[in-house]
Order: C-alpha cells, then structure tokens, then sequence
C-alpha cells in the first residue's frame, strides 16, 4: 500500500475513477457527521449541527468537506493541521503512533473561538502518515465567568475560557484519562462535554478506518494521486471563473455596532478586491485596528469567512485547498480581522464572520451581480446558564437560543428565503419541544415577523422573533452580536432591513433593552426574552415591486397593507373574504408616480 514510484510518474486519472473518489471522500465525512450527530450529547452539536469533519493532506492542504458541515469551520481546517504541526515542532512520523489523536481549541492556531474544539488522527499506511482526519464541534461552555463562556468585555483571550494547545488526548488508541478529567473540571455541564468528546473521538475514528479501506481497495498512489488532483481541479475551476471577470477594484466596508466600552469608536471590516485575469486579490488592510474587547477575529476566522462566502458565489467549485490558491489574501496582523495573540475573540462568529461575508458579497455584486445578492442577516450569540431546580433535574445548565433570519434579495430570482446565516447554512434551528424537555424555559413565540424585511424589486427574506422565559428560578444572559444599530444593507435601490433586537420583560414597566454586547444579564422568572433576528436587505427599486407579488406577501400576512402603499407604492382594498385583497391598479399607478416625482424633488434639493 506504501507508493513504489514518485506521484509525478504516475498516470493520469480517469475522469470516472476521479469523480468516484471525489465522492468517496465526502462519503467519509459524511459517514463521521452521522456519528456525531447521532452520539453528541449536546442540542449545539446534535440538533443545531455546529460541528464539521474533513480530510487533509499530510501536510495539512485542505482535500474534502461532507454535505452537512458548517462552512465557518471549514476554512479554519488548514490552519489548524498546519499550526498543529507547526506546534509540535518535530517530525510528524517521530511524534505521532498509529491510533494517536490530537485535541486543541486555540484559536491563535488555526481555530475561530474557544468553545469549538477540534480532534485531528493521523492516518496510517504502512507506517507512513498519508493524511490528517479531523472533526470539530462547539462545546456548550468552556469555562469562563459566564455561562456558555462568551463574554463582550473579555479584554483577553484567557478570559475567554479554557485553551487547549494541540495535545494528546489519545496515544496509540488509550485515551488521556487524566488530560480528559482535567478539561472536564474546568467547564460547565461536563457530562454533556464528555459525551460530545466521546462522540469526536469516535468519528474520527471512524473517518481514519474508512480512508485506510479505500486505500486498500484503490491503492495508496492512486488515493494520494486524487487528493492532489482534487486540490489543482479545485483551483483551476475557481480561476476560470475568474478570468470571466471584467479586471478591476471593487471595495466594501461593514460597520460593526458601537460597543458600549469602545464609546465613540466604529469598529469596521474593509475589503478591496482586485480581479486580475485569472486571479483575485482580497486586501482587508483598510479594516480597524483589534480592540480590547471580544469582537476582534483571527487570520483564520476571516480567510474561512472569506472563502465561505466566495463558496456562495461559485458553489460548484468543491470545497479544498485549491479554492486557497486561487485567492491572494492581504491581511496585516493586529487588524480586527487578524488579532494577535491573546485579544479576545469569542465573538468573531457574530462580528468578524458576517462582516467578512458581507465585504466578500459586497464587492462581486458590483462585477457579478446574478451570482450575489443584497444583505443578508447575521448571527446574534444568546447563551443562557443557570440552575435547573425542576424535580429530577437539580443540576445546572447552559444553553444557546440562535435563529434563522432573512437572505437578501436578488437580481436573478424573486426575493430569498428565511436561513440560517450565510456562514453557517448547514446549522438547523434546535426544536423548542427538545429545549423546553431538557432546559427549565417556555417559549411563547415563533414566528416569521411582518415587515421585517428590506423592501426592493426583489424584496429580501423577513425575518424571525422567537420569546421564551425561564420556569423555575432567575437563570444568567449572556449575548454578543451585531447590526442592531444599522440592518442588512440593500442593493441597486433596495433597502436595508431592520436590525436585530433583544428585549427584556417587553411590554412591561421592567422593559429594557438588552442589547448585542450583554453579560451576565439577571433574567428574573417568568420575564420573556424578545429575540428578533433581522430579515434581508431589498434590491431594486420597491416601487418596480410587481403589485400581484405585494398582495401575495400581505395574505401571507409578511406585510401590511400600510408598509404596502409606504414602501412599495401599492394600494390594496378588501375581497370578497377578509384575508384577500386586491390591487388597486388605477389608485397605485398614481401613488408609484407621485412617489417618484417626490423622489426626484427631493433629491434635486440636496446640496
């Protein structure tokens, strides 16, 4: 099984055997996902599927992903095999063991925060290391001061919970009982870690005997062969595309909200992208400075975030090292983008990634229109902890609340969908039945909201409120977000949506708003939490809106026939039955063009 002859020698693959391995591969990913998804102990990782699984070179290049994991991961993994490697400072082949597994979490090697740990096994062929299995899964809680471990105003990444350097917590297939027991002391909710743990371990486990399998019914050549021959292919498609593009510079900046301990300060991501023939350049230099509170990223936060983005551009291009190569990144250290060791990044999921997706989506959409659309909405980070005093229960616990919310609208296609975040589309929303069984809360709402989303020709996705309160004792908020203060943005005339919210005892004399950047909030008893997620910002003019799709959205009951006539210029009466109504042609083509005389006026009066 060992090769016998250099790769350069061997023969071409046949497009057939080439595309069979390519799936096989995923196949192996896969196969890991099912494992953890079906063994996690956690709602984060089984039900909300925050984990991924890949395969890499032995040298750590990037060559497979499967179908159901997170794409925010994805782009971190060469970092994290390469900065593994880098860590250990020896030879690969004198330091790892057939049935050795690594675990490591720091996100200054590779990672995006603390809570997603990562397991990466060598896998063994004839005693020679032929690539890297690797799973990675957000644990509930990592220690820290706060339930659930993000914190806005850590001022350093050891305030951020417990890091973990690359280290072995199994050594030629015994697992580190002693390393297991002391990261488990040091963390909330450590049965449910220790399952999740158990759960990695087993699908890489999985992932290493699978690959092994195929080497010994393809042959090592042709395997080690693929893997190349899927990175160059990789990397040819995405320059094709490309060089498709009209050569030129196209910039974009996303603002973050203020943080109330940075007053004054306006933290932005900024991108310049270059197209040069079959190349692209992505310089974020022009972003902030990193700030002393957890919004900042790592360098590898924002090249996942970059590439998963341009992924959302061209999906067609499998996802590995090639789609790398094809992308020159400018990304000085010390930038909120690319913070240096130990600044704190906990909140690079809510922060840095949408930011970096939105400078990625909004600088194509000016050379590639058909293949972007208008903003979409983000992440906004709710961990609640506290104990759970339910007869049977008695035991403490931490758990996330995240929503779906809107993707904006396009150019191509009638409007968009409500989704998870762009950068985490293979998350699913976790079942409240489940949450409110394992976890002392009642949820009171969920629902799409009406007139939530960015009004255009294409109007953007709306966007979703979700409000629960806790049943039995006070519990502990924390939360660490984005785009309250400004929504996402529309395009070509569309307009942006309404920003996220999160409110406290709504409609009572205790209402207050909790706002993106909360810690450690006291959440009384049966006090709801209001969490609007923002819908997606418009394109094209609202008033080119086709009137029959305006009264489409009003019986869906989306938007109101005041938002209606404001926004779209569309006047709607009553049908024969109450949830129909009909468009006013004659009322609206006199509204739309009133509008766009008062449109015009007003903008001849601005200096």
């Amino acid at each position: 099984m060992t090769p016998n002859r250099p790769l350069a020698a061997i023969d071409p693959i046949d497009p057939i055997t080439f595309q069979v391995l390519k799936n096989a591969f995923a196949s192996v990913v896969d196969e890991m996902a099912a494992l953890i998804q079906n063994c996690a102990f956690s709602l984060v990782v089984s039900d909300g599927r925050d984990y991924s699984g890949t395969i890499t070179t032995a040298d750590g290049d990037l060559v497979a992903s499967g179908s159901t994991d997170l794409p925010s991961h994805l782009g971190t993994i060469p970092f994290t095999v390469k900065g593994m490697l880098d860590w250990i400072s020896t030879p690969p082949s004198d330091y790892f063991h057939p049935g050795d597994i690594v675990i490591i979490n720091d996100a200054y090697i590779g990672g995006t925060h603390n809570n997603d740990v990562r397991l990466v096994m060598p896998v063994f062929v004839a005693d020679e290391i032929i690539a890297f299995v690797q799973n990675s899964a957000h644990w509930t809680d990592i220690g820290g001061h706060v339930p659930g471990t993000f914190d806005p105003n850590a001022k350093s990444s050891h305030g951020e919970g417990l890091i973990i350097p690359p280290i072995l917590v199994a050594r030629a297939g015994r697992i580190d009982v002693d390393l297991v027991r002391m990261i488990l002391r040091n963390i909330r909710m450590s049965e449910v870690a220790y399952g999740d743990l158990m759960a990695q371990v087993g699908a890489v486990r999985l992932g290493s005997t699978r690959l092994v399998e195929l080497v010994e019914q393809y042959g090592c050549e042709l395997i080690l062969r693929e893997m190349r021959e899927l990175i160059e292919h990789s990397e040819r498609l995405l320059r094709q595309e490309f060089s498709k593009l009209e050569n030129g510079t196209y910039e974009f900046t996303s603002n973050f909200d203020e943080h109330p301990a940075l007053p004054g300060r306006r933290m932005r991501v900024h991108m310049k992208l270059q197209i040069e023939d079959d190349r692209a350049t992505y310089d974020f230099s022009d972003s902030s400075e990193q700030a002393e509170v957890a919004i900042n990223g790592t360098r590898s936060a924002t090249v996942s975030a970059a590439v998963g983005a341009t992924k959302g551009i061209f999906p067609w291009i499998p996802m590995n090292q090639g789609v790398f190569r094809a992308i020159d990144f400018v990304l000085p250290s010390g930038l909120v983008c690319s913070a240096e060791y130990p600044a704190p990044i906990s909140g690079m999921a809510a922060t840095i990634f949408p930011a970096v997706g939105n400078c990625v989506l909004g600088t194509f959409v000016q050379v590639i229109p058909e293949r972007c659309m208008a903003g979409p909405t983000g992440l906004v980070n709710t961990v609640c902890g506290g104990y759970d005093a339910r007869p049977g229960f008695e035991r403490d616990f931490v758990t996330y609340i995240w929503l779906e919310g809107g993707w904006g609208g396009r150019s191509a296609k009638k409007d968009n969908h409500v989704s998870m975040c762009l950068f985490g589309t293979s998350a699913t929303n976790q079942p409240m039945e489940q949450q409110e069984r394992l976890f002392p809360l009642m949820f009171d709402t969920y629902r799409m909201e009406a007139d939530s989303f960015g009004a255009g020709r294409h109007r953007g996705a709306p966007g979703v409120t979700k409000s629960w309160r806790f049943t039995h004792g006070r519990a502990t908020f924390s939360s660490l977000g984005n785009g309250e203060a400004v929504g996402p943005w529309g395009y070509a005339g569309g307009r942006p949506a309404a920003g996220s919210r999160l409110l406290y005892a709504a409609d009572t004399p205790e209402e207050r708003n909790l706002g993106m950047f909360c810690t450690g909030a006291t959440i009384e008893q049966d006090r709801p939490i209001v969490f609007f997620q923002a819908g997606g910002g418009g394109w094209g003019d609202p008033l080119d809106r086709d009137p029959a799709w305006v009264a489409e959205d009003i019986e869906a009951e989306l938007l109101s026939p005041t938002v209606a006539r404001d926004e779209f210029g569309v006047v709607v009466t009553s049908g024969d039955r109450p949830w129909r109504h009909e468009v006013d042609l004659e009322a609206t083509g006199w509204l739309r063009e009133r509008l766009r005389r008062e449109r015009t006026t007003n903008d001849a009066d601005e200096p």
